[in-house]
């Protein structure tokens, strides 16, 4: 194109230099025949002389021309490119230089930047005025959830998080954050059952150890509460004993009861009275760990998951003398178990009954011979009550109690609090998502030295960026034992010594946080083929990266300093922190959100663009 411009130019003066020169020969030989003539004649005699004069004007203008073309055309493009920076960086100014037009620009330039950024004060000052109210409130949220002593997450439909105190995190690790998602650390199903009871208590199995889990579904997502699972005490197993003893003795005397007629039936009877008073005691002495549902929900709840997970479409039926009856148990174990139990089974029925006081009969009846118990479903009965086989039929006994008039009625659900908090529209396929609505890792790495393959990782530290905002809040750091001596050289860069890394951890010991922290992110960092070779050696290989080394050669490709504090100063970053993990982590952070904006502009929109442009780079192709 630049060629194209040239030849255009060139040839334009060639045609003003000749028309001159005919000019002065028509005038200069106007009114003289024989001066023109003669001129003819020699043309005539030497055609190659006029030729040549030509040649040689060309090649003389072609000197003349082409260092001023090229220099014009270089303080434009330069012009241009930092004329870009004012969109990520509004007190950027230009520097006047050039012809005069061009100094003319840059000025008239320079003046609207300044009256953009008075405007751009201007509302800004109006809207923190108005956001006051709202940023108090936010404030003040803030502290209550994080005194209180559950660990709190608000998910939207699809287990994203949204917002998380810090007994949370305790409770979760380093894999919770904003924008990850929630069923990497949780089971998907038990958070989806569990959001049908909002009452019950779930144990389950976190990243950290077992916690008690609450979900209560909202309009767009979810929120859970969280906590410790205290374990329990010595007496649990002895309990569980105590109470199959009892349940064998129930089995024995109703089948007794079947047999035996007259005065032993009647004593049966009063044996079978007593067993029911023992049953009762032994379930006031165990502990309650589970919440209570109401039968004919227990039963509904049953039929709902066979009919999903087994495609059939169970019976059910509850004895008058059983609603309204509170059922103690873990529903989403019992309904796992009895699904897994069921498998292969074509045709079920549920029923429920009262039985005794305290105690509620679940009998599950079959077209053939009862399956022996799945360890789940076992284990789910067990906990509160009995389980036991008759025939073609599964019985559980459960502890239960009357419920109290008002809590049949079910109220109405309250409103939720509503805050100003942005929820994440981010879609399913992650090369077509927009920039600025991913969530990214911006991280860095010092080292004993430049070699991959004989230093080692000395620091280690990242920070999340949710589209174009730095999560300050949400960051990792970590000092590693290299395990080898630290060069001088390293040492006067990051300032690290082996004398202050010998009680640290091996890198092998901090690279599993540090995964679970960049999940589900996109990578971010500013020469990103160093630290990568280093965290490809230990085990960690998490495409694609963004570098922010590519995308300056992508957003100035006549910028002569790539280095990341040249880009900081140029986006108006400032530079602290520099040479340390954490600090050149943050700076990338920066950079990176600035540069967004220029991407924007130039048609990359999405990550799969980004990533596209950044390949046919020449710095691509850098290897370590």
């Amino acid at each position: 194109m630049n060629a194209l411009r040239f030849l255009g130019a060139l040839l334009l003066g060639l045609l003003l230099v000749a028309g001159s020169l005919a000019l002065g020969l028509f005038l200069l030989l106007e009114g003289n025949p024989e001066a023109q003539a003669a001129l003819w004649e020699a043309v005539r005699a030497r055609p190659m002389v006029p030729l040549f004069t030509g040649l040689l004007l060309l090649g003389a203008l072609s000197l003349l021309l082409y260092p001023p073309f090229l220099g014009y055309l270089a303080l434009t493009r330069a012009l241009g490119q930092e004329s870009e920076v004012l969109l990520a960086h509004p007190g950027h100014r230009l520097t006047p230089r050039g012809p005069w037009e061009l100094r003319h620009l840059a000025r008239l330039i320079n003046r609207l930047a300044e009256e953009k950024e008075r405007l751009e004060q201007r509302l800004e000052e109006e809207a923190a005025q108005a956001k006051d109210l709202v940023e108090a409130e936010r404030e003040r949220l803030a502290r209550v959830l994080a005194q209180l002593p559950q660990g709190v997450v608000l998910s939207d439909e699809r287990g994203l998080v949204l917002l998380y105190n810090p007994k949370a995190r305790a409770l979760l690790g380093e894999g919770l954050g904003v924008g990850k998602s929630l069923f990497g650390l949780l089971d998907r199903s038990l958070l989806l059952h569990a959001q049908s009871l909002p009452q019950a208590a779930f144990l389950v199995q976190g990243p950290k150890g077992p916690l008690r889990l609450k979900a209560r579904a909202l309009e767009e997502g979810f929120l859970l509460l969280l906590e410790e699972a205290l374990p329990e005490g010595p007496s649990r197993e002895r309990l569980h004993r105590l109470k199959d003893k009892a349940a064998g003795v129930r089995a024995l005397v109703e089948v007794l009861e079947r047999e035996t007629t007259g005065e032993a039936k009647r004593l049966l009877q009063v044996a079978r009275e007593a067993l029911d008073e023992i049953q009762g005691l032994l379930q006031d002495l165990a502990p309650s760990p589970h919440e209570e549902v109401l039968a004919q929900d227990l039963l509904r709840l049953l039929a709902g998951r066979l009919e999903a997970r087994l495609a059939l479409t169970p019976g059910w039926a509850l004895d008058p003398e059983a609603e309204g009856l509170l059922v103690q148990a873990d529903t989403f174990a019992l309904a796992e178990g009895l699904a897994k139990t069921l498998e292969g089974t074509e045709e079920v029925f549920l029923r429920g009954e009262a039985e005794g006081e305290g105690l509620f009969r679940l009998t599950v009846l079959l077209p053939r011979e009862a399956p022996r118990p799945h360890p789940l479903l076992a284990e789910a009965a067990e906990a509160t009550g009995s389980l036991w086989r008759e025939g073609s039929r599964l019985v559980l006994l459960l502890p239960a109690r009357k419920a109290p008039p008002e809590a049949l009625k079910e109220a109405p659900a309250p409103r939720a609090l509503v805050y100003d908090l942005t929820l994440l529209q981010v879609p399913p396929g992650l090369e077509d998502v927009p920039l600025d609505q991913l969530l990214y890792t911006a991280f860095d790495l010092e080292t004993t030295g430049l070699d991959p393959e004989q230093d080692a990782v000395v620091a280690l530290a990242g920070v999340h960026v949710l589209g174009r905002r730095v999560l300050r809040q949400e960051v990792f750091e970590a000092l590693v034992n290299p395990g080898r001596p630290i060069s001088p050289a390293a040492t006067a860069v990051h300032g690290l010594t082996a004398e202050m890394l010998r009680d640290k951890p091996p890198l092998e010991a901090v690279l599993p946080a540090f995964r679970a922290f960049v999940q589900d992110t996109v990578l971010v960092a500013h020469n990103g083929a160093f630290d990568l070779a280093f965290l490809r050696r230990a085990g960690l290989d998490q495409p694609p990266l963004l570098d922010t080394l590519l995308l300056a050669q992508l957003l100035f490709p006549d910028l002569k300093d790539y280095r990341l504090e040249a880009l900081a100063h140029r986006f108006g970053v400032p530079a602290t922190g520099r040479h340390t993990a954490l600090g050149d982590a943050l700076m990338t952070a920066e950079v990176f959100v600035r540069m967004q904006p220029l991407l924007f502009e130039r048609g990359l929109k999405r990550l799969w663009d980004v990533v596209e442009a950044c390949r046919r780079l020449p710095l691509a192709r850098l290897r370590y």
